[in-house]
């Protein structure tokens, strides 16, 4: 199944906060901070997408995750909601 549509599935009845890319060498991650707290994952790496994922971690937590462990650079919308 394509990834946007298996992401478009876990997003169920919710809706999405805000979004951020991870890029790291060859791998793009893409999160999506839903409004039921939790955060989607699609990795695509060189040659397609890889994984779509949903995580039951807030969005904040997932960056600090990648900024930890990856030398990556981080898009999007990272502020955090006032």
């Amino acid at each position: 199944m394509h990834p946007i549509i298996e992401a478009s599935k876990l997003l169920s009845n919710g809706h999405i906060l805000r979004k951020a890319a991870v890029h790291a060498k060859d791998t793009t991650i893409f999160l999506w901070e839903l409004s039921s707290g939790g955060t989607i994952e699609v990795v695509r790496i060189k040659s397609g997408f890889q994984s779509t994922d949903l995580r039951q971690q807030p969005l904040d937590e997932r960056l600090d995750f990648y900024r930890r462990t990856r030398e990556a650079s981080i898009t999007g919308d990272v502020a955090r909601p006032a």
